[in-house]
């Protein structure tokens, strides 16, 4: 960035540690000079002896020199530094700071005091070509217009920054503030974030009084503004959707909005929902350039916190299953291994079959361990094909994979299942396997609908699952059975959660195991 032609000539005021750094680095940027003093007394001789195009005041007495420098030089540039912790951020901008920045111990802030360099001086020529602008074209009234929309940006530009770099806000309470700033900065009454899947929209958060455009409310997409919104590669914007065409649009007969701005959100590239704001009443003018970057700011800070915290929970996860990798290879493993080797040792001293046919047992456990630990290593959350099955169908295939020749297993009633077919016929697999292993070879499995078609059961008429154990039956290395893996249930669990289902486990009414699978969002 160049003034007239030559660099930006910065006079970097610091007395506090590692302000050399940071005025290194500044002045090592091209389009940038930097001079150094260490208080405020050789600054304003600096000034006064020397031209600067902006002043960075980084020293403890800040206000001071701030206040100093603003009696003779009023529309100089000056970036006020403060220390971390400081509440002086807000006095400074009210005493005639251009910008400011608050050091953090925990960054690297160095290119992004550069910015607020750059913008500083950006913003004081922006101010000089507005006033030359209106008064080449005459009109007091226009430089008034455009000097007032350029202080608001600037102000929601701050109160956006501040709001997006509060660490003692959660996430959910920044979300929020920010739809309510967006709201504010386009003076319209209603402001939301959506999710897209499919042909599903649905309301993630949301501030404004329209009855259907809050959280949790959800729509075929078809019906919304937002399948537009999707469709467009910029954003969509609608200054008076009845003048505009909309009438006999179902967006505008469902939601009667007279006005609408909207950006699309992606996470990891691939479209998460929509970010948008609206009013029942149209605007008098189109949305500016100005409102629109503001919308646009606000859906890049979605997109990065979405794309971090599924980051954060890819980790955990994976950090999860290393912990049971690591449990089965040294524990689960173990066992049987060890149980082998002795009884291999037996057999070889007297050739007893029965000691070699407990050594095949304990080799057909560490087999069926590895493939239920291989099938959440590598399946894991993924879905393939969702389609939808007939459930007795797929119960049939599954009990046919299962070893219980004196088992039966039945269906009570019909039901229709959206799932990928392969996924269910393994959580189906599993269920009836965990029957088997508690209850013996001869037990009795039903298979049914719960209620109103919300999902389906799995009951069974062996031991049942202890009430004080329900809530960790599902937990990786859970088994009562001598040689159950600890692993069934689990990949119980995964299926689901994959699905976004819940499963659960109570009592059956033979006095058995009963797990509930239900469906839906949880």
């Amino acid at each position: 960035m160049e003034t007239s032609g030559e660099a930006v000539r910065v006079l970097y005021v610091g007395d506090r540690p590692g302000t050399a750094d940071f005025a290194e680095y500044v002045g090592g940027e091209d389009a940038l000079t930097v001079a150094r003093v260490d208080d405020a007394a050789s600054a304003l001789d600096r000034l006064d002896s020397a031209t600067f195009d902006c002043v960075v005041g980084d020293v403890a007495d800040g206000l001071g020199l701030l206040d100093a420098v603003r009696e003779r030089w009023t529309d100089l540039p000056y970036v006020f530094v403060a220390g971390e912790g400081d509440d002086d951020a807000s006095e400074a901008l009210a005493r005639g700071a251009t910008d400011y920045l608050e050091r953090r111990a925990d960054r690297d802030q160095r290119a992004l005091l550069v910015t607020r360099v750059e913008s500083a001086v950006v913003r004081r020529t922006a101010d000089g070509l507005v006033g030359t602008l209106v008064t080449r074209e005459g009109g007091d009234d226009d430089y008034a217009r455009i000097a007032t929309e350029l202080r608001e940006n600037e102000t929601y530009l701050r109160k956006l920054y501040r709001t997006a770099s509060n660490t003692e806000l959660s996430y959910e309470q920044k979300r929020r503030r920010l739809l309510e700033l967006g709201r504010e900065r386009l003076d319209v009454d209603v402001g939301f974030v959506s999710h897209i899947e499919g042909d599903t929209f649905e309301i993630v958060d949301a501030v404004g009084s329209h009855e259907l455009l809050q959280p949790g409310q959800t729509a075929p997409l078809v019906n919304t503004y937002c399948r537009k919104t999707i469709e467009d590669e910029g954003l969509l914007s609608v200054e008076d959707a009845e003048s505009e065409g909309w009438i006999d649009d179902p967006a505008y007969e469902t939601y009667g909005l007279g006005c609408y701005v909207g950006a699309k959100i992606f996470v990891n590239d691939a479209l998460y929902g929509t970010l948008c704001f609206a009013d029942r009443d149209p605007r008098s003018r189109a949305f500016s350039e100005n409102e629109k970057i503001y919308v646009e700011l606000i859906s890049q800070w979605l997109r990065y916190e979405y794309e971090q915290r599924a980051d954060e929970r890819a980790l955990r996860e994976q950090n999860r299953r290393l912990e049971e990798f690591a449990s089965v290879v040294s524990h689960d493993l173990r066992n049987p291994l060890n149980v082998a080797r002795i009884y291999l040792s037996m057999a070889e001293d007297t050739g007893d079959e029965e000691d070699f046919e407990q050594v095949r047992c304990a080799h057909d456990r560490m087999e069926q361990l590895i493939q239920n630990l291989l099938m959440l290593a590598r399946q894991g959350d993924a879905l393939d094909r969702v389609t939808r099955n007939d459930l007795s169908a797929v119960v049939a295939e599954a009990w046919e994979n299962v070893e219980a020749d004196d088992g039966t297993c039945r269906m009570d009633g019909d039901l229709t299942v959206r799932a990928d077919r392969e996924r269910l016929k393994q959580l189906l697999e599993n269920l009836f396997r965990n029957a088997v292993e508690h209850g013996g070879e001869a037990v009795t499995i039903r298979v049914g609908p719960l209620d109103g078609g919300e999902g389906f059961y799995v009951a069974d008429d062996g031991p049942g699952v202890p009430e004080d154990r329900r809530e960790t039956v599902f937990e990786h290395g859970y088994s009562t059975a001598d040689d159950g893996t600890g692993l069934g249930l689990a990949i119980v669990r995964r299926i689901a959660d994959a699905h976004d289902w819940t499963v659960s486990v109570g009592e059956s009414g033979d006095d058995g195991a009963r797990f509930e699978v239900r469906f839906g969002s949880k």
